[in-house]
Order: C-alpha cells, then structure tokens, then sequence
C-alpha cells in the first residue's frame, strides 16, 4: 500500500487496541475493531491508524513488556468469530454472557479480561479439540511459523511453574532442539501445546483480515515494534546467545532523572546476531509486515547505541553506550594516569572517619560486611563481593545506611569494563576524587573523553547504518523512527538516507541551542517525519495545555500557530479546534493524533478530569496505566455525525495541499 515514495499527506489516529470498544468486542478492544475505527476514520477524512504493540505480554498490561516478539496477545482475539464457535454446545451463549459482565467497566480489566478469555478458550478447544488437531491448515500454518513451537512449549512451562520466570523454573532453565521435540512429540502434552498454537492461528487469520479491510479503504495500519525483550520471554529462554543478559537497557541522566533510567530489559549481543546476517531481526519485521503498511520503530537510538548498565545496579547511572568505544590501561597509562590514579578514580576510596560519621553505631557491621581496608591506612575499599548496587541494597542495615553507601559506590570518574578497558562515567566532573586532580591532569582527561565522543560517533553512525538498513531492505513496509531523547549527530543523517520518517512531538520540538529555548513551528519540521502532538507516554493535548503548560508558554505555542492574543487557558472545543488546526498545518507527511484529542471537540467524549484519558506515565507502576478506553462503542462513535464533519472539516486543507 505504501511504496518508498510517498505521495501525499497523511493525518490520523493514534491508539492502543485495548482502548477501543464495540457491540462484539470483549472487555477490550480486540483486532475486528479495527475495521469499524477505519470505517470512522475515513469518513472524517482522515487515512491512518497507528496502534501500540500486540505482543503477547502474559501478567503484564504493558504493551512494550513482551513475552513473544512473534505471538499476538491473546486479549485481542474476536471470540464471535471463532469457526470452532458453531457446533454442539452454548458457546455463544457464553460469549453473550461473558460480554455483558466485562463490557460495562469505563477502564480496561487486564487480568479479569484475560483470565476469562482465555478460560473461555480453553473450554471451547477441549471440545474441539479433535477436529483442530486435525485442521490440515492449522498444521501448515504451524510448520510455516516454526516459531510457534518453542512459544507453545514455554506457555506449558509457565503454566506449570505457576507463571514464574523461566529461571526460577526447577528444570528445563537450559533448553534445546531435542527438549522442544520430546515436548511436542509427547501425546499427553500435544493437547495443551495445541491450544496455544491454535490462539495463535486464529489471531493471525483476525489481523491479517482487518489489514486487508483497511488496505480496501485506503486506511494506513501502522504498528509498532518494541526494540527490547521482557527477559522472561520466550525469546530470551529459547535464544539466550543472542542477548548480552550481564547488561540492562535504560538511559543516562538528565534533567527528569538525575540518576538515569534503568528499563530492566537485557540488551542485544549485536556482534552474535550479524553472524546470522540478523535473521531473528529480519524475522521479526517480517512478521510485521504480515500486519502493517508502516511500523514505528520503538526507541530507534538503540539501534545506533543503547545505554547499558550492568544487572547489578538498580540506577542508570553507572551505564555505558554500546556498542561504544573505551579507554585502555595502556592508554590511560600514557596519558599519565598511573595504575593507582586509575584505581583512584575506578573505584570509590571511603576514609574511615567520613563513614563512622555518617554511619554512627553501623559503621562496623556496615565495613565488615561491605568494605575493606586498604592496608593499614584508615581509607576503605568496597569489597569486590559487592558487585552493584543491589549488593548494597540486599545487606543488613538500615535504609538510611544503604543510601549513603550506594551513593558513594556510585562516585567514580571511570567504570571498569574489563581488565584492560574502561569508560568514563557520565557524571565524572562531579565525582570527589576526579575534583582533586590538578588542572593539568583534568584537562588531559577531558581530552580523552573528547576523543571518545568524536570515535563514538563514528561507531554509532557505522552501526546504526547497518542495522537500520538491514530493517529496511527485508520489506517493503514504511518504517518510522521513535527518535526522542539525546541524538546523536548521525541519526538525522542516517534516517534520512534510508528514508525513515523521525518523530516530532510539538511540546519537545524545541531549539534548545537558543536562549529560552523556543518551540520550532510545526511548518517547519521535515517532510520525512512524524507530527505527533501527544504520544501514549504524554498527557493528552488537553491536560498538557489546562495543567502542564504555564500562562507564558501558552501564549507562545498560540501564537507560534498563527493566532492573537488573548489566549484560552481552557481547552474547550473551540480551542481545540483551532490548536488542532494550526497544528494540521505541520510539513510532516504524516500528523497523528490520539484519540483522545480529537475527542476535545466533542464535551460528551470528555472525561472531567484529563488527567484520567491518559494512557501512560512513564516510569510508574498501577492500576491505571494502559487501562484508558473510549467512553462509547465505536458504533456509536460512527453516529456522531456533527464530530466526523468537525474532523473532515478539520483535514480538509491539509489532505489537498500539495506536497511538491
């Protein structure tokens, strides 16, 4: 549907398909409702629909916390449209039943809605089971998506190890070719290995129709690939070789989080996977390409260089970029550092009258057991034993003791990588024993740091090329880059080579070289990119405006769109009208709204409260995440002819300006 050259602008919606409900779905918004929000979406001219990741995600409501990187969630599945439905039994009956107790709650259930699907499912293939073990397609599908095989043999696993991670499992931690043969050839788990493989079948058959709906209506369906892997996913239990599970994915510090990000993802043992030519990556965008005409790639820096942290810290801050380049002994040594500078500035060294202040009657159980003494002087080492900052955490002491330890583990100028290499730490200028060297020695420092950057770029720019064009050449999908955060030089450079469309979120689109750092006006973003005014990870267009944005710099954002003072502090439709409207007037070929801001223009669609239509806050953990559905049935939604004509009124320009 899409082809390397795009043609024209494109404006649409952005939503999680949990967040969609109608008269058939269950609980949740489930792949058949794609084709009714295409319906709507076409008659207020709009002609894309992006939606957040389907993975199958097991207990985690997260979308981007996958179990599988090939198998769908069984959430979405579309029960009336089973086959294995008709026949003996009250199954549709059940259906009805289960419909009316889950269909009434404002937010998403994860784990009723799944729990009772899936009982539901089980039921109807035990007495089915004969003739889908028998559905010669069935079997062709599974024998086409060997993948299918290790992720039924994993789900029996979980089951059976009452959903614990694979590596508290009592056996099978290690497995191999022959263990997932003996599984499958074993008749009394076939049936259960079968049931998965059959939920995957039918979820394949839904998804595929709905793209083929929306591929009749001109309706783009644009994914999203999550970069990173739950380590308890299949993946990771099945193809440890390829993920380096000593390191965990996060980000550096900045203003929002001082000690960085630590995600708790293992990274990718990129050097391994290119000696398969990437074929598990190419796998996994060609999977993707069963599905979309377009794909968001999530966090799209990782693909030039992620910020690892070794598993033993619970903190960014202490991470690294990798792949990245390093600092040798040999180096440091002739640059001056001696091997006890080094060690100096590697590793945290405590006098002992600072920790008996700070620790009072803990400091000696606290040495004894986390420090040792470098010789006969009064001056402390931690010991190697400690290993990270959960080592420090897990001892016995009080929490305010722990604290004050982990944060003087955590002052060091160089992280130790090896025996032989090193890496500068993110925070070195502030580290105490680095503030003690002389200018001289700072200055030779700072050059070798220089010199890393200036190398990394070079890597960064080798690597990204590499892997992004290898994403590109396997299929003929548009990919976009999610390409927020510190970028490095390259990654403009790079995506636009292989004409991969960036990411623009207006809030965050800033000039930040200049004083007062200024929005920059959505007219001025790039053609190859994607306009996006609020993402799953912000508030809505709405609670950004009335709560987040102060008087000044709503002021400036008005004005940027063209419009005289005074400015509306509220966000009601006639505000929204226009903020959507000047923001329609973006350069981006593709303008993506949630959801939920273009339901500003209709008060009855609106919670009272907007904080409660967003759908996710990064960094948290509740009930509320990943819950937001829309208040009515998209059939609804259809009948809302005065919000359809609002809309098309609304992409009416923008669909005819031309692009040349």
């Amino acid at each position: 549907m899409l082809s390397h050259e795009l043609k024209s602008l494109s404006t649409g919606v952005l939503t999680p398909v949990t967040s969609l409900r109608s008269e058939q779905s269950v609980g949740t918004g489930e792949f058949a409702d794609l084709t009714l929000l295409a319906a709507w979406v076409k008659a207020a001219g709009l002609n894309i629909i992006q939606i957040l990741p389907v993975n199958d995600t097991g207990s985690d409501s997260s979308p981007y916390s996958a179990q599988s990187a090939f198998a769908l969630h069984p959430l979405y599945i579309r029960l009336d449209d089973l086959p294995e439905l008709s026949g003996p039994g009250n199954f549709a009956t059940r259906v009805q039943e289960l419909r009316t107790a889950l269909n009434g709650e404002q937010r998403l259930e994860y784990e009723r809605v799944l729990r009772e699907k899936l009982a539901l499912l089980q039921e109807l293939y035990q007495a089915r089971q004969t003739a889908i073990d028998k559905d010669s397609e069935l079997n062709a599908w599974m024998h086409e998506n060997d993948w299918v095989r290790d992720y039924s043999v994993f789900r029996v696993l979980k089951a059976r190890n009452n959903a614990q991670a694979w590596w508290q499992w009592e056996e099978h931690q290690e497995p191999s070719d022959q263990l997932i043969e003996e599984f499958w050839k074993d008749t009394t788990l076939r049936p259960q290995l079968m049931f998965f493989a059959w939920i995957q079948y039918r979820l394949e058959q839904q998804l595929r129709a709905a793209k083929s709906t929306l591929t009749k209506l001109g309706v783009v369906l644009k994914g999203d690939i999550p970069i990173l892997m739950n380590e308890d996913s299949v993946d990771l239990w099945r193809r440890r070789d390829l993920f380096r599970t000593d390191l965990r994915a996060g980000a550096p510090p900045d203003m929002f989080s001082e000690l960085g990000q630590n995600w708790g993802f293992p990274i990718y043992d990129w050097s391994e996977l290119e000696k398969s030519d990437f074929g598990w990556w190419r796998d996994r965008v060609r999977q993707a390409a069963k599905f979309y005409h377009a794909y968001r790639i999530d966090h799209v820096l990782g693909f030039f260089r992620i910020w690892a942290i070794p598993a033993e810290h619970e903190s960014g801050i202490l991470g690294r970029f990798e792949p990245g380049a390093t600092l040798s002994r040999a180096e440091l040594q002739a640059a001056g550092f001696s091997e006890d500078r080094v060690r100096w500035l590697a590793e945290p060294h405590l006098p002992g009258d600072m920790l008996r202040d700070a620790l009072g009657e803990e400091s000696e159980p606290c040495m004894n057991e986390l420090l040792q003494q470098i010789g006969s002087e009064d001056l402390y080492l931690f010991q190697p034993q400690v290993g990270g900052e959960r080592g420090i955490y897990n001892a016995e002491a009080s929490a305010q003791a722990k604290e004050f330890l982990v944060e003087q583990y955590r002052d060091r100028a160089l992280i130790k990588i090896d025996d032989d290499s090193y890496a500068h730490s993110w925070s070195f200028r502030s580290c105490t024993r680095y503030q003690m060297l002389n200018q001289d020695e700072k200055q030779v420092f700072e050059g070798l740091v220089h010199r890393i950057g200036a190398e990394n770029e070079r890597v960064w720019e080798s690597h990204g090329q590499k892997t992004l064009q290898m994403m590109r050449e396997t299929v003929d999908i548009l990919p976009c880059a999610e390409d927020l955060g510190v970028v490095p030089d390259s990654v403009p450079e790079v995506l636009g080579s292989l004409g991969i469309l960036s990411l623009k979120v207006p809030r965050w689109t800033r000039d930040y070289d200049l004083p007062d750092e200024p929005f920059i006006p959505p007219h001025s973003y790039p053609f190859l990119s994607v306009c996006a005014p609020s993402v799953h990870d912000t508030s809505t267009l709405r609670e950004w405006w009335e709560v987040e944005l102060s008087e000044v710099e709503r002021e400036v954002f008005w004005n940027l769109l063209g419009y005289a003072n005074p400015t509306p502090s509220t966000f009601d439709p006639q505000t929204a009208r226009k903020v959507i409207q000047g923001l329609l007037g973006t350069s981006s070929v593709f303008c993506i709204f949630q959801l939920q801001d273009l339901f500003t223009l209709e008060p009855e669609l609106c919670s009272v409260d907007p904080a409660y239509e967003r759908v996710n806050i990064p960094g948290t953990a509740n009930s509320v995440n990943w819950s937001y559905r829309m208040p009515e049935d998209l059939e609804k939604l259809s009948s809302r002819e005065q919000l359809t004509v609002s809309i098309r009124e609304l992409t009416e320009e923008r669909n005819q300006r031309s692009i040349l």
